[in-house]
């Protein structure tokens, strides 16, 4: 029998592609609702996960399952002790799409400090004039502080140092020496969030950060400065975000996520412009979606074939298991 495949929010047709030339069937799907997925899921040996949440229930009725290839990086939307405990894989795409994430938060940070889509809608208006009382902000010489200093968050660094001139300070619990020598590390993150002219999140999201930028550190931020978030939505209170843009006591702000996706229509934020926003669209660049395409593709193959994965999330919870097992046969 050949391995069969769901995919069950459609991508790059090239990892389909690749999926079948390598002896896989594959089951794609326009937008699969959790209920279809916990329903069909019996029927498959991998899975292609892109927004869909996978969580305890689903991977319950996965007794086929020996994979799932997460179509990006986050992981936030599988159970993954559930998925270690059925032995079933884990994998990401950790590098097919940290050019495309670190060009959008590049051109948020741009945008907003232009104030971009004011001006724009001004204009569109018939207001000209709006030239002569919304001047921008340069970048040169400017603090940038990044929270997260992995794949993405070292690929802004050198944009924004390099190509801008920005003064980059980082902050990564799991980091305390300068890597890069255009990059400062700053073990406190008080202390970065004050000084920072623009504050860019490149955070995984769990429990532990939900809210992370809370009333109090959002309090921290500068008069004069910008959050920009395209990490995970649950990393920012929304509405204490809303209060301090409204009462411009922080300067502005740009979202590619959000707590809920798709966001409410009414949302607070909506009302404001100094806030810029895009549809969690960051890695969702031709190029990028090819790549994470194969990249899941590759993963699945690579198990099909007994072979084990290049991105393997639950590897060492996966091989101690195994090692436990066997150590009580």
């Amino acid at each position: 029998m050949k391995f069969s495949v769901l995919v069950p929010r459609k991508i790059a047709q090239a990892g389909i592609d690749y999926l079948e030339n390598n002896g896989c069937t594959v089951d794609v799907q326009q937008e699969m609702t959790t209920d279809e997925l916990k329903g069909s899921i019996q029927h498959y040996d991998a899975v292609v996960l892109r927004t869909n949440i996978i969580n305890s229930e689903i991977i319950a009725n996965a007794t086929k399952l020996k994979i799932i290839a997460r179509y990006g990086v986050g992981l936030d939307n599988i159970d993954i002790e559930a998925a270690t405990n059925r032995e079933i894989y884990v994998t990401n795409t950790p590098t097919a799409n940290i050019n495309s994430v670190a060009e959008h938060v590049v051109g948020l940070i741009l945008s907003i400090s232009r104030q971009i889509n004011k001006v724009d809608r001004a204009v569109r208006e018939g207001d000209f004039s709006i030239r002569n009382t919304s001047p921008g902000t340069e970048l040169k010489g400017k603090v940038l502080g990044i929270l997260g200093l992995g794949n993405i968050g070292k690929l802004v660094a050198e944009k924004c140092a390099l190509g801008f001139g920005m003064k980059v300070i980082a902050y990564d619990p799991y980091i305390d020496q300068p890597m890069i020598d255009y990059i400062s590390i700053e073990n406190d993150l008080e202390r970065l969030i004050k000084q920072a002219d623009f504050i860019s999140l490149h955070l995984p999201y769990n429990t532990s950060n939900h809210h992370l930028f809370n009333k109090e550190k959002i309090g921290w931020i500068k008069r004069s400065a910008f959050l920009i978030n395209a990490a995970r939505g649950g990393l920012v209170d929304e509405e204490v975000l809303a209060t301090s843009l409204k009462e411009k006591s922080i300067a502005g702000a740009a979202l590619d996520v959000f707590e809920q996706e798709p966001p409410c229509l009414n949302h607070s934020l909506w009302e404001l412009d100094n806030i810029i926003v895009t549809p969690h669209i960051a890695a969702l660049t031709n190029e990028a979606m090819n790549e994470m395409s194969i990249d899941c593709a590759k993963e699945i193959v690579r198990i099909k074939n007994k072979e084990q994965p290049h991105f393997w999330v639950n590897k060492q919870e996966m091989t101690e298991k195994s090692f436990r097992r066997k150590a009580f046969k």
